[in-house]
This record gives structure tokens, sequence and C-alpha cells, in this order.
């Protein structure tokens, strides 16, 4: 039997442990916490930090594996290039991986590539902020280059806000290291390819909504994106583009992009490995009909041969909304009707951070949104009445 390091083997790589579990490899999972849901499909597992190189590769030696595989997370995509390629496996590249980790980078790679990215200036010290806001004028955000999610993440539009925005911003930084960027208005844009045999293809857009003030965390995600075919096509395009200059050419991509009123694309981030709440693993895969995390797993053992035809928008066969419900602040929670609300038809996915008898907590950065939900619907017509249904009957008692 066939033995695959899984490193992170949270609730987001679930269903992709399990398409593993059933095609009948062995496991070996690590995630730094104890109750990793993955751990439960695991033949073997290790509470390990998913930084933790070093202790990767002796796992990994220790029980002759055949493939390392992870998705989502930066942290460990990082350390499964570099186990790959320690022991010579099939993977992405140790350089994508430190692209898809490191902002500046990509702004870098992608410079005078007619690729539209804001003006940006690297930042280390709080002097270096003050005089990148002389170059790029209020307002600006301030993100650490390498933070997941939004984790020190901050749009400043005067003075007063510099000095904490940096300091939160340089906590949440493994490398100590900023980049100031111009912010750009309009509306946030997700787009998710794949690279399979024949070349890399962008599969989906998807229009997204946020949090509006200084911590822009993502609040609701629809497929397809509510834009003109010319406009979704384009954004389709520039998404292979990016990839192309990013020479990514490995498993999934995940692209952010900022639309203007102008209709111009700006370039936010986009890394190598798939989105994380479920679009990578559940979302792209449903709306496509692709069977990515099989995919994902020959390709990983070396025995990927699967080409597909450029569909464009053709790709995305239904609608799915990815939404974050939130509950009430300071409230403890009596009870929530989570097992009913999970076998409604068009429920994919239903998942919150909060259960009975827990008090809940104000939104700080996308970690800790309330609940998550994925439902499906044959158009968006249909996804967003299916929404609004969802909504009607979810009932959440709190104490009084």
């Amino acid at each position: 039997m066939k033995k695959i390091l899984v490193i992170g083997a949270g609730w987001e790589q679930f269903t992709l442990i399990n398409e593993i579990k059933k095609a009948g490899y062995y496991i070996i999972a690590t995630h730094p916490n104890l109750q990793a849901e993955g751990f439960s499909l695991a033949d073997h597992f290790y509470v390990k930090d998913s930084n933790d190189v070093a202790a990767h590769i002796r796992i990994a030696m220790s029980h002759q594996i055949n493939a390392v595989i992870t998705d989502n997370c930066d942290y460990s995509f990082y350390t499964a290039s570099v186990v790959a390629s320690y022991l010579g496996l099939p993977f992405a590249s140790i350089d994508s991986a430190i692209l898809s980790n490191d902002k500046l980078s990509q702004r870098r790679r992608c410079n005078n590539t007619g690729i539209l990215q804001p003006a940006y200036k690297k930042v280390r010290t709080l002097l270096d902020l003050t005089s990148a806001i002389r170059e790029i004028p209020f307002p600006v955000i301030l993100k650490p280059i390498d933070s997941r999610g939004t984790f020190g993440v901050n749009v400043i539009r005067n003075e007063q806000q510099l000095k904490g925005a940096f300091h939160e911003a340089l906590h949440y930084s493994p490398s100590r290291t900023l980049i100031c960027e111009k912010f750009i208005e309009g509306t946030l844009v997700t787009v998710d390819g794949f690279c399979f045999k024949n070349g890399h293809h962008s599969l989906a857009v998807a229009s997204r909504k946020f949090e509006k003030g200084s911590k822009p965390v993502t609040r609701e995600i629809i497929y397809p994106a509510q834009f003109s075919n010319d406009l979704s096509l384009r954004l389709l395009d520039n998404h292979n583009q990016v990839v192309k200059q990013l020479n990514y050419q490995y498993g999934h991509t995940h692209g952010e992009y900022i639309v203007t009123g102008n209709k111009d694309i700006y370039l936010v981030e986009c890394t190598n490995r798939g989105g994380g709440v479920y679009t990578s693993s559940v979302i792209v895969p449903l709306l496509t009909g692709i069977p990515l995390n099989q995919i994902l797993l020959f390709q990983s053992l070396g025995q990927d041969d699967v080409k597909v035809e450029n569909l464009g928008l053709d790709f995305m066969k239904r609608s799915v909304m990815l939404t974050f419900l939130d509950f009430q602040v300071g409230k403890v929670i009596k009870s929530i009707n989570i097992k009913s609300m999970k076998k409604k038809s068009y429920v994919v996915r239903f998942r919150t951070i909060y259960g009975k008898n827990d008090m809940v907590e104000s939104i700080e950065n996308c970690a800790s949104r309330h609940s998550m939900l994925v439902l499906k619907g044959e158009n968006i017509q249909d996804a967003l009445k299916n929404f609004n249904n969802f909504q009607k009957e979810l009932n959440v008692e709190y104490y009084k």
C-alpha cells in the first residue's frame, strides 16, 4: 500500500483526505491541533506545526512515503514543496511555494508585464511606511507579505492610523516584512484554476462582497460572478496570464483581483494552492464537475494524464454560493438547529465555530467569522432563493 503524507489535516482538507482514503492509500497526517478532523481518517498522525520543515522531512523519511500532498494553506504548501524536493517526489517547485507565500515577490515578478497592479512599496520600519505614504497617497492598504487570511491587513485612510496598523501587520508577518499598496476601489473577484497535463486553465470566476472599513473581511462569494460575459472572460484570461508569469505548473491556482468602475482588472495576489473555506476541494469541483481532488492525488503520485478542453465560461455548470452568517456578539448561545439545516437538499456545507453555551465574539479576521455556508442552485437566482430560505429557517436561540 502506497503511503501519502498529508500536511495540514484540518477541516478544510477533510474532503481531499477522504478522497485519498477512498482510493485505498495509507495516510500519514499532520496538523498543529490534536483535534484536527482529518486525523479521524489517518492511519498515522502527528501533532506538528505546518512550518516545521525538519520534522516533516523526518516523518516522511521514517515512513518512506510515496507522495506528499496539501492544499489551501500557504505554510503547509511551502513545507510540502521542500519535503518533495528533498525526497525527489512530484509536487510544485519551491520557487512556486515561495511566490505563493510572498506577495511582494509576486508584485515584482509581474512588473512591466502588462498585468495591472496597484502602486506599492516594501515596508519594514515605521519610517519606511511614512516614506511610502509620501509617494502613495491615502487610502492605502497595509499587509504582511506572508500572512494567511486577512491577519494583519488594514485599510489606512489617515496618518493617525499608521502606527497601529503597522504594529498589527508586523505582528502577523513571519518575515517581519510588509507591503504598502494603493487601495483600489472596486469589486473584489476570485478566479480559480488548475494546472492540467495540457496546461493551466482558469475554471471559475466569482464576485465577492466584503466588510467596509479598515478590516476587509470577505462576507459573500457567488459563482459565477455577476458580471457580463465579456468581463468574466477577461478575468479568466487575466488569471491565465498571471499564472504564466508566475510559472505555476502544478495543481490548483487561486487569484484575487479588483475590478474597478472602469472595468480595469488589478492583481491583488495569486497563489499556487487552492482557495480555502471549501473553495478548491468542494466548490470548484461541484461547480465544474471536474474531480480536482482526484486529479491532485494523481499529480502527487506522478500519475497525472488528465487533459481538459478550454471551455471558458462553460466550465461553470451551475451556481454555488459561499456566505458567512453572523450571530449576536456578546450573547451566549442556547441552541442552534445545525443538524436539520445541514439536511437541506441545497446545502453543501454548513459549519460554525460556535455551539451550545458558547459566547459569541466580534469578527476580527477571516478565521473568526461565526459560520460558513456553501449552498448550490441551478443558477444564481435559484442559489439566492435557497439562501433566503436558509436564513428564514435557521434558528439561533440565545440565553436572556
